[in-house]
């Protein structure tokens, strides 16, 4: 008799399954410690080349006006020349030049922490109102799936230096693809949102990130208006009259597209590279697609995917959302995917830097999640169908020991990756910390900082000799005339740095 009540309390202990309730604040709190050791590395950032040439402008702006408005003015002039000498990209160019740490070099990890949390963020938010708004998800479950994609754009970045720690090209692709999630979830809210100061407010927005993703890097650009224009027509089709608040957003759109592409800038830069013809590069997209998935993919996106599925079908039970021709949207989604290499292909001939795939890699995470929602809610109808979506007890939840089971299989995958750093931000982050190789790097980049301020006009530095690979973006050269160390010899007001061993300073 005993034994039988030390089995049946066992066996409830192993298929105890956990409430929705529970699930959604574990989730957030998952969320909130894999981004809190991304933060803490955030603290021993230093600027690098571009971060110098392009916060340049607003410095000399601030130096004749020293406030808001004169920085204002100096980011605008660097769009400007920028636009008519190398690129049109006139948002991003914006915020490349107004950073944090133009006021204060002490100010340049702001940089860093909003690139951390705005990509979560808006991928927390646009998954909300997918779930919430267009699904109508229960909100326990809605919450834990948003904190889930939210963590795997975070986790799984291709380049967490030049999507994080790196502020130049880190606001230029992972910023600016932020923005436009954040306007795509605008976007799709403007189509069922009834309330008026709502809708106001998202029109405003939804205007607003026009703008800033139609001057943005080319990818994002580029997906940016295919969405907008994908959901006008697919709006038109259903006869949804809301659809007519899309049509603002589309003009300004279509206007800050063409501005961004004209640019003569874009003549200049294309000069010095040999990209593709048109054609070419769309066909080629598809190429690189396929070469590069098992890259943006591999089992540890297996993993999360698998850990949400059991969400997933739980959520389903209460949709009433139509999921049809799961194959079509499936060709449609890496039709999309692939557009991500399509304006690399065409500049330069190459699928682009580790900076430009950070913004590719984003969008195919958040497809894979929309298609595995998709899938399973057209695999949950055909079993509703036949009367096989599942008793009530099945509907609770699922049992504890799936997930452990999944974390142990997530675990087993970590253990045998042999490049863990390059593969999990967090853990990259933690142990760089963790060694103190972050806090070296720190140390001797204020170190040459204070030699350089303190020099005459031509300085001599000695190499890093920690270079933690996530915040060290690169180093000086013993050619004064290399444009890196002309680029903090014109910040410093210096005529030149030279970077050589035994410096005496």
């Amino acid at each position: 008799m005993k034994e039988k009540k030390v089995w049946q309390k066992l066996k409830n202990i192993i298929l105890w399954r956990p409430s929705i309730k529970l699930v959604a604040p574990l989730a957030i709190a998952a969320l909130v410690l894999l981004i809190v050791p991304l933060l803490r590395m955030a603290l021993y950032t230093a600027p690098w080349y571009d971060d110098y040439n392009y916060g340049g402008f607003v410095k000399r702006a601030m130096s004749q006006d020293d406030s808001l408005v004169g920085a204002l003015k100096g980011a605008v002039e660097c769009a400007r020349v920028s636009w008519y000498a190398w690129q049109g990209t006139f948002s991003s160019i914006f915020f490349m030049s107004f950073a944090p740490f133009v006021w204060d070099m002490k100010y340049y990890f702001l940089g860093p922490f909003m690139l951390i949390l705005i990509l979560p963020v808006s991928t927390y938010v646009l998954t909300g109102v997918l779930l919430r708004g267009v699904l109508k998800a229960e909100r326990a479950c809605s919450i834990a799936l948003q904190a889930a994609a939210a963590a795997i754009t975070v986790e799984f970045i291709h380049s967490d230096r030049a999507g994080f720690y790196w502020y130049n090209p880190g606001v230029h692709y992972v910023g600016m693809h932020s923005l436009l999630i954040l306007t795509l979830a605008g976007w799709s809210a403007l189509l069922y949102t009834e309330k008026k100061k709502k809708t106001v407010f998202l029109v405003i927005w939804s205007i607003l990130g026009a703008v800033l993703a139609g001057g943005a890097n080319y990818v994002t650009a580029l997906q940016g208006l295919l969405l907008i224009a994908g959901l006008t027509v697919l709006g038109i089709f259903l006869r949804k009259k809301r659809t007519l608040l899309l049509l603002p957003s589309l003009l300004v759109y279509i206007v800050s597209f063409a501005i961004n592409a004209t640019a003569p800038g874009n003549d200049k830069r294309g000069a010095l590279f040999q990209g593709l013809n048109a054609p070419e590069a769309i066909l080629r997209s598809f190429k690189e697609g396929a070469v590069l998935f098992p890259r943006f993919t591999g089992l540890q996106m297996l993993a999360a995917m698998l850990m949400i599925l059991p969400l997933i079908w739980h959520m389903l039970k209460k949709v009433n959302f139509r999921f049809r021709l799961p194959g079509v949207v499936l060709a449609l989604s890496y039709c999309f995917y692939a557009t991500g290499f399509t304006p690399s292909l065409y500049a330069m001939g190459t699928a682009g830097l580790g900076r430009t795939l950070n913004a590719v890699k984003i969008t195919l995470q958040l497809l894979l999640l929309v298609n595995e929602v998709y899938l399973l809610g057209w695999l949950w109808q055909k079993a509703a169908q036949k009367g096989k979506a599942g008793n009530a007890e099945q509907r609770k939840g699922v049992p504890a020991i799936y997930y452990l089971a999944i974390a142990v299989f997530l675990l087993a995958i970590f253990r045998a990756d042999t490049w863990k750093e390059g593969h999990f931000s967090s853990y990259c982050a933690y142990l760089y910390v963790h060694l103190g190789q972050a806090n070296e790097f720190h140390k001797e980049y204020l170190d040459r900082v204070e030699r350089i301020e303190n020099g005459g006009d031509v300085v001599e530095v000695p190499p890093y000799h920690f270079k933690p690979a996530p915040i060290c973006a690169g180093e000086l050269s013993s050619d004064p005339g290399r444009e890196e160390n002309a680029s903090m010899a014109s910040w410093y007001g210096k005529q030149a740095i030279i970077c050589i061993e035994n410096s005496d300073g």
